[in-house]
């Protein structure tokens, strides 16, 4: 349905805002990730030099690799699902999950997971609610994952600086207890609603009536995350969700060594969780700027040659970019859907349910 025009024109402005923004911040991180190369007066030539004897041909073990990451994605929707519905991860899942992530290549403010959300709960008609809360529940596993590569390379990396060791200490922690909060709101959901809803009250300011839909949405969106409460089902998501992120590693470590940075795997780990947590910062769509930025800055640690680590950078975002969104495309358009359409209503969900859309974007995949 379409939105009434003052409305329209409301949040057309506040998607301007938002794209004008993200495009600035991604602007902002080019050139610092850039600001020392540029300093040199032949890093036109080194640039060129890096792309021009690079070698390509990691370009298909590459996007094997991306393939079967999102393969496993899908598997692990399928089995978040469980409680709601049996799906099949080829026909059913990777459709809606190649959609979503082309839509967050092109739209601003990570309104990709709200498309994959409204898609997949339109074709098989079930809650949004209860779809949105699987996917805030891959985010969490992600987190996990993620954390775990990271502390393999902070942690075995030789020489590596002790205050970085420290820092990633810190957030390890806090993650730790973001991911454990999740778990007692699953578990013991209305011990921790009426919890939450105590909190609320003590917080000046938040009517009544807020607390109340608060409240139901948490205890609607625990429906959605009742795989949780099964052990086999958290073993195959656990253990998918480390699957995937390893493939993305060989991923960033191909392309590392397409252009000559030939490092640690364990270095490819840092580059992998800090690309990973990078992506969250509010940027252009696409994440542009911002995955240059997480290489040269973790690299400058390792290796001085910046033209074949920003070469690296940039083979490894569009070896990703380009046939996720062109698929996703694809996928889209064969459901007769229309943009405006999806984008609208995706930005209407982003806003009735602004708890789950904070935790959705808790972590976001390279693409």
């Amino acid at each position: 349905m379409t939105a009434p025009p003052s409305k329209r024109s409301s949040w057309l402005h506040h998607r301007g805002v938002q794209l004008a923004f993200g495009i600035s911040v991604s602007l902002a991180c080019l050139w610092f990730a850039l600001s020392d190369l540029l300093s040199d007066r032949d890093s036109l030539s080194q640039l060129r030099g890096a792309f021009v004897k690079a070698d390509y041909r990691t370009l298909v073990p590459m996007w094997i690799s991306l393939a079967l990451f999102y393969w496993l994605k899908a598997w692990r929707w399928r089995l978040l699902l469980k409680p709601v519905g049996d799906f099949q991860p080829v026909r059913d899942l990777i459709p809606p999950t190649m959609i979503g992530f082309a839509f967050n290549n092109l739209l601003p403010a990570h309104l990709g997971d709200f498309v994959r959300v409204f898609v997949f709960a339109r074709q098989h008609g079930l809650t949004k609610t209860a779809v949105l809360s699987s996917v805030v529940l891959e985010r969490v596993f992600d987190i996990v994952a993620i954390l775990l590569f990271l502390g393999l390379g902070l942690v075995f990396v030789p020489d590596m600086p002790e205050s970085v060791r420290k820092s990633a200490y810190v957030f390890g922690a806090g993650a730790g207890a973001m991911v454990l909060g999740g778990l007692v709101y699953v578990v013991w959901t209305k011990p921790f609603v009426r919890l939450f809803e105590a909190v609320l009250k003590r917080v000046p300011g938040v009517p009544e009536g807020l607390r109340g839909k608060v409240a139901g949405m948490l205890e609607t969106g625990a429906e959605g995350l009742a795989s949780l409460k099964s052990p086999t089902l958290i073993a195959g998501i656990l253990f998918t969700s480390i699957l995937q992120w390893a493939l993305n590693g060989v991923q960033v470590h191909l392309a590392l060594w397409s252009f000559g940075v030939e490092v640690s795997p364990l270095v490819s780990c840092i580059v992998l969780g800090v690309v990973a947590f990078g992506v969250t910062v509010p940027s252009s769509p696409g994440y542009f700027g911002v995955i240059q930025l997480c290489f040269m800055t973790v690299l400058a640690l390792f290796t001085t040659d910046q033209a074949s680590v920003f070469g690296a950078s940039v083979y490894y975002h569009m070896s990703q970019y380009i046939p996720v969104t062109l698929i996703g495309l694809y996928y889209f358009n064969a459901t007769g859907l229309k943009v405006r359409e999806v984008e609208e209503t995706a930005e209407h969900e982003r806003e009735a349910v602004p708890l789950a859309a904070t935790e959705a974007n808790i972590i976001e995949p390279q693409v």
